[in-house]
């Protein structure tokens, strides 16, 4: 029997026989799209004309509707003449709609079957088709709106990846200068003005910031975006991360074990319910976007820094058990004296206000 390739020969020959999709037919027959039918051209025409004549988003989103309950599919003509796809508009408008108890379709075909759908639906359609296609109205000589057309509908496609890549490092952006402001310390400190720098690294797990310092850490910081659908693998890959840095706090700090602050945010940590709930267990805490605040509050209980919260009304009892955690050092007042909000000192966290000091 023949010995068994080494890994170096299977990673050799992994790499002679690697997949060039270039030239895959079946990935070819993607890459040039079938022509628009006289319906789509016809249709695509009269809401560039409706534009033309001064039109609102809400005339618009009415001229597709008619043009949708005829024929659904055209929506998907549209979706792609505005750089969209099938999954983004239904991702965006969960997210958009997320406290209005509102169910949004499987499918964009299906959008225009209820009316408060629609009302979400048609108007992202039309301002997102606004912006792409308002350069074939000639409203100045001498310039080509169509190859203008052609840059913003294909921007989205271009910009995706990068996109991407800068979403996931914008929760601990935000984190970071919110600390700056604050004057709370944390590393690494560089993550304010470039948050592409490396992360703190603990015993081999990498933490996007900790407030104050890796040798002294008092909260430890994982952070998660996903604004579609990610699955599965995501979700659990997430969990498994949270999970091991709490391991690894617990096994290296036992006398005095740092906080886990689970930054997480995003209509896609919605696609693994199992996922998500893990997550927000296995971390001592966890903030959002709208909840910045609460990453301020926390660092500054940890650090006995006396801070002050204003919140909107509506948000006080909800958040009663968590300030309660934050002892004595967070002062919490309501959100309803902007002229004190306008002075020195006070920084926005989301839907609330931090400043140092009780206030």
């Amino acid at each position: 029997m023949m010995a068994a390739e080494t890994p170096a020969e299977r990673v050799a020959e992994f790499r002679r026989n690697v997949w060039d999709h270039t030239v895959d037919p079946f990935q070819l027959r993607f890459d040039t799209p079938p022509p628009l039918s006289e319906d789509d051209l016809r249709a695509l025409e009269s809401l560039v004309t409706s534009l033309s004549v001064g039109e609102s988003d809400e005339q618009v989103a009415a001229e597709l509707l008619a043009e949708v309950r005829a024929r659904p599919e055209f929506i998907l003509t549209v979706l792609q003449a505005i750089g969209s796809t099938r999954n983004k508009i239904l991702t965006d408008l969960r997210a958009a709609t997320a406290g209005q108890n509102l169910r949004i379709p499987g499918s964009p075909t299906s959008l225009h079957r209820n009316e408060r759908v629609w009302q979400a639906a048609g108007l992202y359609i039309a301002v997102r088709f606004r912006q792409i296609f308002s350069p074939l109205i000639p409203l100045t000589s001498g310039r080509d709106y169509a190859l203008e057309t052609l840059n913003r509908a294909t921007w989205p496609g271009w910009i995706r990846q990068e996109r991407a890549k800068r979403q996931g490092h914008e929760a601990e952006n935000r984190l970071a200068v919110l600390y700056v402001a604050l004057n709370i310390p944390f590393e690494p400190a560089e993550k304010a003005e470039n948050p592409l720098t490396q992360d703190a690294q603990i015993s081999g797990v990498s933490f996007d910031l900790v407030i104050p310092s890796r040798d002294e850490p008092l909260v430890c910081v994982k952070s998660t975006l996903h604004s579609s659908n990610i699955g599965q693998y995501g979700t659990s890959k997430d969990l498994l991360e949270v999970q091991q840095a709490a391991a690894v706090l617990a096994e290296n700090f036992p006398a005095n074990t740092p906080t886990l602050l689970a930054m997480i945010d995003g209509v896609g940590c919605l696609s693994n319910r199992v996922g998500l709930e893990g997550i927000l267990t296995a971390a001592n805490e966890f903030c959002q976007f709208k909840t910045l605040w609460k990453a301020a509050a926390l660092a500054a209980q940890r650090l006995n820094l006396e801070i002050t919260v204003a919140l909107p009304e509506e948000h006080l009892a909800s958040h009663r058990p968590f300030l309660a955690r934050c002892g004595d050092t967070v002062r919490v007042r309501p959100l309803t004296e902007q002229a004190a909000l306008d002075t020195p000192g006070w920084v926005q966290a989301g839907e609330g206000f931090i400043a140092r000091g009780h206030r």
